[in-house]
């Protein structure tokens, strides 16, 4: 079984004084950003299963993101993003510190099931670190530079939807499986589908 998560033109996510419509956004998105879920600092695992059917269309003109590591009290630092070549991982920690990395190309990412882990220590030090593999292969490591409460989300989010030309933005529609969380990878790797 697998979470399926589903977002059409409307679908707005909203709180006091924040609402998604109103800034061109779209969400459906679940959150580890309880009380106990906050990661402060030290050394986790990550680990996912992500699945978009047969059809999909990489909508690039605006921003769609499956995934991301957000601060409590600031903006996000890393994000699973969808670009015009494919499933990428976008860091964002400061705005001199932007960067660009392709995880899964266009051809691998639609029609397929792709295993995401993530190791990362969260620290401000030289000891902190990110990385990033996918379907057992590494395809990002760098440093995080950030201990502030840092908390994970997925599902599927959509920002700058003003940037679509057309008359209706299509539906989107994404599959995640064994989404773990721990201290260590045997933890979070057991139910991965490759």
């Amino acid at each position: 079984k697998s979470f399926k998560f589903e977002i059409r033109k409307g679908d707005c996510g909203w709180s006091e004084g924040w609402s998604d419509c109103d800034k061109h956004r779209g969400r459906h998105e679940l959150s580890a950003g309880g009380k106990d879920d906050i990661i402060i600092n030290g050394e986790y695992w990550f680990a996912w299963s992500i699945y978009l059917p047969e059809g999909h269309e990489n909508l690039n003109s605006m921003n769609t993101n499956y995934g991301q590591f957000h601060q409590k009290a600031g903006s996000p630092v890393f994000l699973f993003m969808e670009k015009e070549n494919g499933y990428c991982l976008v860091k964002t920690i400061e705005d001199d510190d932007y960067q660009e990395v392709l995880l899964v190309s266009n051809k691998d990412f639609v029609g397929k099931w792709n295993d995401i882990l993530v190791n990362v220590n969260w620290s401000k030090k030289y000891d902190g670190f990110f990385q990033v593999w996918v379907n057992n292969k590494l395809k990002y490591r760098g440093p995080t530079k950030t201990m502030e409460k840092v908390y994970f989300k997925f599902g599927i989010y959509r920002s700058y939807m003003n940037r679509y030309i057309g008359s209706d933005i299509p539906t989107t529609v994404a599959y995640f499986y064994e989404i773990r969380k721990g201290k260590s990878k045997e933890t979070v790797i057991k139910g991965l589908m490759k």
